[in-house]
């Protein structure tokens, strides 16, 4: 028996341990924040694209629930503020809310705890609303506006494990969504009936961090 190879492959395997350690380290449940700027073009039929600008707040709660699958399945709660640039659109404010269910996968790598994922969702339950003020005839007319939205989100990035269960992440979404009006009250005069869908298409660059228990 050769005492030392022993030692040499226990100490190697020890070693190896230690570094992957980190890396292979996986939570059995995960909350994630999320921040960052969103950019979109929206266009109704026959209509030329028009761009916005949102900024974005995403919690986020995920489930792994089979052990050393990188798969994970849970909800996504996402806040948005539009720029002013959408008063050129003839809205004087804008916010949007959704829920949407997703399906997170990743690639656990042996170096510094950094994993690639990929994300895929569909948006469940949104609401986009807005307040309008249009000049007619010289004079301004006010109203309200809200949407709801169906599409997929799907989004890449990485995932940097600072420390157990505490990671740091960035990453890169795009969604195409179609805008259905739900309410239209414009000077007293309701265009919901009128309203064409909208198609939005949109990208997202999101940082923030995770916590895993």
């Amino acid at each position: 028996m050769n005492i030392s190879k022993i030692i040499g492959s226990t100490a190697l395997t020890l070693a190896a341990t230690a570094f992957l350690a980190p890396a292979s380290a996986s939570a059995l449940i995960e909350g994630e924040l999320t921040v960052g700027k969103r950019n979109g073009t929206f266009k109704q039929s026959g209509q030329s694209g028009k761009s916005l600008a949102s900024s974005s707040l995403q919690l986020a709660g995920h489930l792994d629930p089979i052990p050393l699958i990188p798969v994970g399945f849970g909800l996504r709660a996402i806040s948005e503020t539009y720029d002013a640039t959408v008063a050129t659109h003839g809205v004087k404010s804008l916010t949007s809310t959704a829920i949407v269910p997703e399906v997170v996968a990743w690639i656990p790598l042996p170096l510094m705890g950094i994993k690639p994922f990929a994300r895929v969702g569909y948006t469940l339950i949104s609401a986009y609303k807005g307040k309008t003020e249009l000049s007619v005839l010289g004079a301004t007319v006010s109203g309200d506006v809200a949407y709801k939205s169906t599409g997929m989100r799907m989004a890449a990035g990485v995932v940097w494990d600072v420390l157990p269960f505490i990671s740091l992440t960035a990453a890169f979404e795009n969604s195409t969504e179609t805008l259905s009006m739900t309410e239209g009250n414009i000077g007293g005069v309701d265009i919901k009936s009128a309203a064409k869908d909208i198609d939005f298409t949109s990208t997202a660059i999101l940082i923030g961090a995770t916590v895993g228990i």
